[in-house]
């Protein structure tokens, strides 16, 4: 599904990735995971097309990425949703600019909102919604485009442990569901050994290991002891990193 092939990118004279390869396997999930500043949101924007690289090649699909793909969904650690748009409207506008017809527009839109449980919000607009409610618009607003690929910044960062662990359930069950591709960054170890199925570590622009999430979609996983030894794996790379720059 996706093929990074030794990019830079750099912002001015400031090298923020450095010669990262990284492959995602189609309807896979990948957790990039590292300090503030490694690079983590630069490689995601790089994979949705927002940002374009000093050097070397993305492919998505078999196809070089040169701009923002139709079929991929963003989800942003600020929601990204059009205040002055009620949530109904938020969901439809990005399905009008693709010139889609009223009569699906109204068909997406309806049976999204329903299967995010957030029908009764279809007339409310942002500022009227809690943090949780607003994430779930954010995530429907991508879902109902029908991605292939998914990518999320920290996703789940502005929101209490409750509503935080509420939405990696609902994202794990919406994986699940439409078997997609899921590239997300989290600062959060259990987020991203819940939802990774491959954890990619980040330091300095660079990936310094990638582990293979045994654990990933096992029942009851925050309930087993796999779950936190897994935690404690990703933890001890981290530490290393740290000392090690």
């Amino acid at each position: 599904m996706i093929n990074v092939r030794n990019i830079d990118v750099k912002y001015g004279s400031e090298t923020a990735l450095a010669g990262l390869s990284l492959n995602v396997e189609r309807n896979s999930t990948c957790a990039i995971i590292g300090p503030s500043g490694c690079g983590k949101t630069t490689l995601l924007y790089a994979l949705a097309g927002i940002l374009k690289t000093s050097s070397g090649r993305i492919e998505i699909n078999g196809s070089e990425l040169s701009h923002i793909r139709p079929n991929t969904g963003l989800i942003l650690q600020n929601y990204g949703l059009l205040p002055w748009k009620t949530v109904w409207n938020n969901l439809a506008f990005p399905l009008k600019t693709r010139s889609v017809s009223k009569t699906e527009i109204r068909e997406r839109v309806g049976s999204t909102l329903d299967i995010l449980g957030i029908g009764e919000f279809s007339k409310k607009y942002p500022d009227e919604l809690s943090g949780g409610q607003k994430q779930r618009v954010a995530i429907a607003r991508s879902l109902v485009l029908k991605p292939d690929l998914l990518l999320m910044d920290e996703a789940s960062s502005a929101l209490d442990a409750i509503t935080k662990e509420q939405i990696q359930d609902l994202i794990l069950d919406i994986y699940k569901k439409n078997k997609m591709t899921l590239v997300f960054v989290t600062h959060n170890i259990e987020e991203a050994v819940f939802l990774g199925q491959k954890i990619v570590v980040m330091n300095s622009g660079e990936i310094s290991k990638t582990i293979h999430n045994p654990c990933f979609e096992l029942e009851n996983l925050r309930t087993r002891i796999e779950f936190y030894q897994m935690c404690l794996e990703v933890r001890k790379v981290l530490d290393e990193d740290n000392e090690k720059f």
